[in-house]
């Protein structure tokens, strides 16, 4: 039955409503004021009226009034012209200084409203990308400082990504859990594997001894006991391999030269084979590394390749190549080859080895320091024939 997951609700939209609040404050708020200065100037100015010196112009013009009322409506004209040139100075000097202290108002109001805003808008990015980075270093536990409620849009982006961790977490254990379980399958099919075939040659050879129609000679009794001990061999060599892979030492990591590193194994397993080992020219790159784990792992890969290869087959090589953050260790040998490209899950199917003296863990173990340095293994069937063994590794 499929799951049906709801949709969460919609974000509240009190922080769009602010900032909309915000931005018409700071633009109309200005225009507001001056409209209001430029309204009681031009009342102040248009309150002021020119009619008396139009009656003292229509009476000196017509000479039909008195002097004394001649000189009274003169002077009241003058009062009125003079009353007039005072608002126009007034105004002449104030307008410039009111739309420079207006224009300093809306440049503060603005500045302040995009500091408020920029905080507003920075802290919860700045926090949610340190909880992406926490997330991109796999600590799902980390949790971001959030309200249990939110009451804006960047509150409910940290309630959310709060609950995406959660059940991020719930979901990687849940997938730990699966991934326990196939590995223990995965062990369980080969022990079955491994272990019939041992158990069944100790059961025939216990058999052999048990027989009542004939007494056990000397002959027969050292074959039941020689092949009991092989068994047991065999399965105590099993049993080592399994000890040997859960006590692997977790990494120290330190700088680490790597070329010296490499020419150190291929001394070490360089006289252990008639197949030459090359180091081949190229780059000496340092990395910060564990080199017992390194040791190991590039140990086991040349113990393999030197046992694949026969006898007067091509030397096995060794080359690094380098990337801007990542190097490769490629080792080709002249062996039978591989059918196909191995990888992944793939090098960990194999536990045991068909080999006398193999413990069969040689790739999962360098699989396994390989994912501990943050790289990977692979391996290749080469056009002309043998294996190709190719090491990533970060530089950083």
């Amino acid at each position: 039955m499929a799951i049906q997951v709801q949709d969460p609700a919609p974000p509240p939209a009190r922080f769009r409503r602010q900032l909309l609040t915000v931005m018409l404050l700071t633009g109309l708020v200005p225009l507001v004021a001056l409209g209001v200065l430029m309204w009681q100037g031009l009342e102040v100015l248009l309150s002021i009226s020119l009619a008396p010196v139009e009656q003292v112009l229509e009476a000196f013009s017509t000479g039909a009034t008195p002097a004394e009322q001649s000189q009274a409506a003169l002077d009241e004209a003058r009062l009125n012209l003079a009353q007039a040139e005072l608002a126009r100075r007034s105004l002449v000097r104030w307008t410039p200084r009111l739309f420079g202290v207006l224009l300093l108002v809306s440049a503060a109001a603005l500045t302040g409203a995009a500091v408020l805003l920029g905080r507003a808008l920075t802290r919860p990015v700045s926090i949610l990308t340190q909880g992406m980075w926490a997330y991109s270093r796999g600590d799902l536990s980390r949790q971001l400082p959030a309200p249990d409620v939110a009451h804006d849009e960047l509150q409910f982006l940290l309630v959310q990504f709060n609950r995406m961790g959660q059940e991020l977490a719930a979901q990687r254990e849940r997938l730990k859990s699966s991934e326990r379980i196939a590995a223990w399958q995965d062990v369980a099919r080969a022990l079955a594997h491994e272990l019939r075939n041992p158990l069944t040659a100790m059961r025939l050879a216990l058999a052999r001894l048990s027989r009542a129609d004939a007494p056990p000679d000397a002959t027969r009794l050292a074959e039941a006991v020689a092949l009991l001990d092989e068994e047991l061999e065999l399965l105590s060599r099993m049993t080592r391999s399994f000890s040997d892979f859960a006590r692997l030492p977790a990494p120290r990591f330190q700088p680490v030269a790597l070329r010296p590193l490499l020419a150190e194994v291929c001394a070490l397993y360089a006289p252990t084979s008639p197949v030459a080992v090359e180091l081949l020219a190229g780059p000496e790159p340092h990395l910060s590394a564990d080199p017992d784990g390194l040791r190991r792992l590039f140990g086991n890969l040349l113990k393999n390749a030197l046992e694949a290869s026969s006898p007067g087959a091509a030397p096995v090589r060794l080359s690094i190549e380098t990337q801007p953050s990542r190097l490769r260790v490629l080792l080709r040998d002249g062996g039978a080859g591989i059918a196909r490209v191995v990888e992944g899950d793939a090098l960990t199917r194999g536990l045991f080895s068909t080999k006398p003296e193999g413990s069969g863990l040689g790739l999962p173990i360098a699989q396994k320091i390989a994912h501990e340095h943050g790289g990977s293994l692979r391996l290749e069937p080469l056009p002309e024939g043998g294996t190709l063994a190719l090491v990533e590794l970060p530089l950083e």
